[in-house]
């Protein structure tokens, strides 16, 4: 069994172990049934519990994948609380002055001007 086979049970008999769960899909594989005199067919048998190996593997999959989905949201739940608790700066009087506001504007549009000086080539004579 190859080591990247070998991690990926070890990581489904723990969290099988963790969820209540007993058999995992090794287990399955490798059980053995004594052979008695008029009991069931073998190969049946054996292709039953390869159907059921596949099962445990898809349940591991879809159970990882959800509890990967649920930690990316207790992050984004843990950073939304820290977002929401801390202090928020104070614009003064609660709200900006229109005298703020023009400055802002008036600095914006002197901002697109320049960058427009520096896309343009040097020789247009239609800058505004």
């Amino acid at each position: 069994m190859d080591e990247h086979m070998k991690r990926r049970l070890d990581k489904q008999k723990q969290l099988f172990k963790q969820l209540g769960i007993h058999q995992d899909a090794l287990s399955i594989h490798e059980k053995q049934f004594k052979n008695k005199m008029r009991g069931y067919d073998p190969d049946e048998v054996d292709a039953y519990l390869d159907e059921i190996i596949k099962d445990y593997e898809r349940f591991y999959a879809h159970i990882s994948d959800l509890m990967d989905k649920w930690q990316e949201q207790q992050i984004t739940i843990r950073d939304l609380k820290n977002e929401l608790s801390a202090p928020k700066p104070q614009v003064s009087g609660g709200s900006m002055e229109r005298k703020q506001i023009e400055d802002i504007v008036k600095q914006m549009e002197y901002s697109i001007r320049q960058l427009k000086i520096r896309i343009r080539p040097e020789n247009d004579p239609f800058i505004d």
